[in-house]
């Protein structure tokens, strides 16, 4: 089972249970900066706007990355059923 640990996050200190600490400390280091990066250009913002934004934010990134694998097996796909096709002589 997995231990219990402390993330800090926009000042607000959360506990959390994970099999990978080490990539959810990561990951929690990298959403506060981003949540207290946005909060410097949306001053007076709620902490919670703050994080659907950058909920949002992260969303499209990852939805971004997914199309561009997509894309880049496709076209890996493509390349691999040319050569089989140069193989065959067709």
């Amino acid at each position: 089972m997995s231990e219990s640990f402390k993330v800090t996050i926009l000042g607000t200190e959360y506990s959390l249970r994970t099999n990978d600490e080490e990539l959810v400390s990561e990951l929690a280091a990298e959403l506060d900066t981003e949540l207290k990066d946005l909060q410097q250009k949306l001053p007076g913002k709620p902490p919670t706007t703050l994080a659907v934004l950058t909920a949002l934010n992260t969303s499209e990134q990852y939805a971004h990355a997914q199309m561009n694998e997509l894309r880049e097996i496709e076209r890996l796909t493509a390349e691999i059923d040319d050569l089989c096709d140069s193989l065959e002589g067709k």
